[in-house]
């Protein structure tokens, strides 16, 4: 995951620590060398996490960010308002746009355009739409919307994905000056205090959601403002309270300033990718980052003086939000454009490649732009002709997106929804021509940008169940006259067959009820969701309610499926065997139907339409080998001889999709497969015939 933040200067650097007359308060201080070292470590930790060299908790680097951010930013804006009431807001938010737009801008053109000649085709489309998302700071959203929906889950990472971090700071920095102009209106006396009221509140409410949001929907809690904003909040409270904690002893400050020093370290080698976060979790490097800040608001400690204020860590600081902009997408497009991916040593070049880039960008971008457009109107004028740039970047190349259409002549192949021994043949025979297709055919249907849309009819509805969903309706297909029933149960392996079931049953005259769910085996196993990153327990309560709802309906049949790669490695042979007959005899006992297991379809491993629209004229590259097409072929194997020794019918589709030893790509003009996994609804409707003799009336029915 990616994450970043940026913070201005203008306020650490608008002067020096002021000395103060004998026996005056102590004041806070203005310029803080030390906050330009946290930065230095924040920014090393991401780059070194993303690069996979060691930091495999380096994502805290964020965090350390957030509270830095809301601490300088707050104190800016008491600053802003307290000198110019209302009036000086317009001026807070021209300072952000000189601070951060003209670098990010650079960064997304570049990567766009990079990424229009060299990132995969089918990518190219949704990198570009990720440009357009990081202009209005809404990236964070979007790959919260993604992380959350199965169907994106496998999706490449997209190489502007870091900018979800600056969408997250410029929603709060909407909400919270406008918060603090308002509150200035109280008057003076009181504004500090109502501020702090007011700030504690917010910081409390967000930590709650970012605790219980965690626990159900990790993408969500990762990437929204309302689970982030208490680690801004933390940092804004720390300044409201500076001149309170100016006044702390100094020698309490600096013993307090070590091991809050020691945390935020530790935290990016201690957390990992396997910690729910943020939750409770992320208060670890916050609350660490936010007390080594409080400690030095009076005066320079020893951590200051002996670790954060090295030159060579002040020099990293200055650079981190340009180093933070530009690692990131240099990561991601390297192997692409070098065809390979990173070794090691290779990842440590790119990450010097991209720290000499982000130097050269402080010094001819980042740095100048702040003395830019020093009046109001300019300002926003200024931000208006960024922006502009990004959208008209983006529309041109939206507008010339790669050609995704074959060359090949246009093809037919047989269509039926029962079946013939000819049809059969027929079926057969374009299977193993589409082993030596090598040019795509003009009418390839669906086109590789249009394949992870062509869906069973149960998906986008409670039918085929998300991660959250456990309710699922009716569900009929097929003939929803017809006399007798078939339930197909299980995952999205499951779920692919609708179309192919749908098309026979309307033929036959069944109806077809599909009630599968995202990633949830049938099999009576309790899994891990890498996508809430937590125990899937709504799998468990779905299984559990849909096997009680089947024994209600009174099937004649039910068809279970499901990938055999839902649960790792861990998991024996003999352990996915038994879990499966597990399922196979609550179904048969409480139902009294004939149950089918369906084998997992062989999987190429790799995104499939991305490998054709790479490859339109040389698609035979796209095929794999049976050899390969089980990530688990004991498994495999020993689930068959399991359920068949059980008296259950198994069936294998291998050769309904695949030769002896070929799994094409393209039969006739159906694109196989729609991801890296699943087939197209397309091809499964074409596979009509060889389900159809599955659909056999019981007998005396």
């Amino acid at each position: 995951m990616t994450r970043i933040l940026d913070l201005p200067r203008s306020i650490e650097e608008s002067g020096r620590v002021q000395r103060r007359a004998a026996g005056s308060r102590p004041q806070p201080r203005k310029f803080r060398p030390d906050i330009e070292g946290m930065r230095a470590f924040a920014v090393v930790a991401v780059v070194l996490y993303h690069a996979k060299l060691g930091v495999r908790g380096g994502f805290v680097g964020v965090d350390v960010f957030f509270v830095i951010s809301g601490f300088l930013i707050t104190r800016q804006l008491l600053a802003s308002v307290a000198g110019r009431g209302l009036r000086g807001l317009p001026d807070f938010y021209t300072r952000r746009i000189r601070r951060l737009l003209p670098a990010a801008t650079t960064v997304v053109v570049a990567t766009v355009l990079v990424a229009r000649f060299y990132a995969p085709a089918l990518q190219v489309r949704s990198i570009t739409l990720d440009g357009l998302f990081t202009t209005f700071y809404g990236l964070n959203y979007r790959l919260a919307i993604q992380g959350t929906q199965y169907l994106h889950q496998n999706d490449a990472v997209s190489p502007l994905q870091h900018f979800w971090s600056l969408g997250v700071e410029e929603q709060f920095y909407v909400v919270w000056p406008l918060l603090i102009g308002m509150i200035a209106l109280a008057g003076r006396r009181f504004r500090n205090a109502l501020l702090f009221v007011v700030l504690v509140g917010l910081t409390a409410v967000s930590f709650y959601f970012s605790v219980t949001v965690t626990a159900k929907s990790a993408s969500w809690a990762y990437f929204s403002l309302h689970t982030r904003a208490w680690e801004l909040g933390l940092g804004g409270l720390v300044a409201l309270a500076a001149p309170v904690l100016a006044r702390l002893p100094r020698r309490l400050a600096g013993l307090i300033a070590w091991p809050a020093l020691a945390a935020m370290v530790a935290s990016a080698f201690l957390l990992s990718d396997a910690t729910r976060y943020p939750g409770s979790a992320a208060a670890w490097p916050v609350v660490a980052a936010a007390v080594l800040i409080a400690c030095g608001c009076g005066t320079r400690l020893g951590v200051e003086r002996r670790i954060l204020n090295e030159p060579l860590l002040q020099s990293v600081g200055r650079v981190s939000y340009s180093w933070y902009l530009w690692h990131w997408p240099m990561l991601i497009l390297a192997p692409v454009i070098l065809g390979h991916s990173l070794s090691p040593l290779a990842r440590v070049c790119v990450v010097w490649v991209s720290l000499i880039t982000a130097i050269a960008s402080y010094c001819l971008i980042e740095n100048p732009s702040r003395h830019l457009a020093r009046r109001t109107w300019q300002g926003f004028s200024f931000g208006l002709v960024l922006s502009g740039s990004v959208v008209t970047c983006a529309a041109l190349v939206l507008a010339h997106l790669p050609a995704l259409v074959g060359t090949g002549a246009a093809v037919r192949v047989v269509q039926a929804a029962d079946t013939t021994p000819a049809i059969t043949k027929q079926m057969l025979n374009a299977v193993a021509a589409g082993v030596s297709i090598q040019n795509a055919p003009s009418n390839l249907t669906p086109t590789p940008d249009k394949a992870t849309k062509d869906l069973p009819p149960a998906d986008g509805t409670s039918c085929h169940a998300d991660f959250l969903v456990i309710t699922q309706g009716p569900c009929v297909y097929g003939d929803p006259a017809g006399k007798h029933t078939a339930v197909l149960v299980g995952d999205s392996h499951a779920d692919v067959w609708l179309p192919a079931f749908a098309q026979a049953a309307r033929a036959k005259h069944w109806k077809i009820v599909d009630w599968t769910k995202s990633s949830c085996p049938a099999a009576q196993l309790t899994v891990f969701s890498s996508v809430l990153n937590r125990t899937y327990t709504e799998c468990d309560t779905w299984r559990t309610q849909v096997i009680g709802r089947i024994a209600a309906l009174k099937p004649s049949a039910i068809f279970m499926s499901g990938s055999e790669n839902v649960v790792d490695a861990n998991i024996s042979p003999q352990q996915w065997s038994s879990a499966t007959l597990t399922t196979l005899n609550a179904l048969h006992n409480k139902t009294k139907a004939q149950v089918t297991l369906i084998q997992d379809v062989p999987v190429p491993a790799y995104d499939m339409p991305s490998c054709v629209a790479q490859h339109l004229n040389a698609v035979g590259s796209c095929t794999f080998s049976t050899s390969k097409a089980y990530s688990f072929p004991a498994r495999h194997r020993q689930l068959a001889a399991d359920v068949h020794n059980a008296g259950f019918a198994v069936v294998d589709p291998e050769s309904w999709i695949c030769t002896a030893n070929t799994c094409p790509a393209v039969v006739g003009n159906m694109l196989v497969y729609r991801d890296d996994t699943h087939l197209t609804a397309t091809f499964s409707r074409w596979l009509a015939p060889m389900v159809a003799p599955l659909l056999t009336a019981p007998k005396g029915g």
